[in-house]
């Protein structure tokens, strides 16, 4: 019963006002009719609502929390395979299409230092 009505705040105050009423009859049948007593059972049967309504709450934006959490992390796993997936159809094209291209670098005097002339070659892939 509390766990249905105290989803809303219509359902929250029926919950406080019928715990308070049954702890206000408890309290009266337990004391012989006395007004102290009968009070201080309306009381108790309100704050057990009350605690009872915020364990309720408390578990609920846990859950919340944890569910957010999950999905951002089942997120960043598919981010991660897409990426992986990508990166397996990027694969370099086979040696045989590639082809080398010879480049004479002449010979070159910088800060003092000589470097002969020679050939370097650069891959080329169509």
């Amino acid at each position: 019963m509390l766990a249905g009505c105290s989803s809303t705040e219509a359902g929250k105050s029926v919950s406080d006002i019928s715990l308070s009423g049954a702890g206000g009859v408890l309290g009266y049948q337990l004391s012989d009719g006395k007004p102290a007593a009968t009070a201080a059972g309306a009381v108790a049967g309100y704050l057990v609502s009350k605690t009872v309504q915020s364990s309720r709450e408390r578990a609920l934006k846990e859950a919340q929390k944890d569910g957010y959490e999950r999905g951002l992390n089942q997120a960043v796993k598919q981010q991660y395979w897409i990426i992986q997936n990508q990166q397996k159809s990027l694969q370099p094209q086979e040696a045989h299409d590639s082809r080398l291209l010879p480049v004479v670098i002449p010979e070159t005097k910088i800060n003092g230092v000589t470097t002969n002339a020679h050939v370097e070659f650069l891959r080329i892939e169509p």
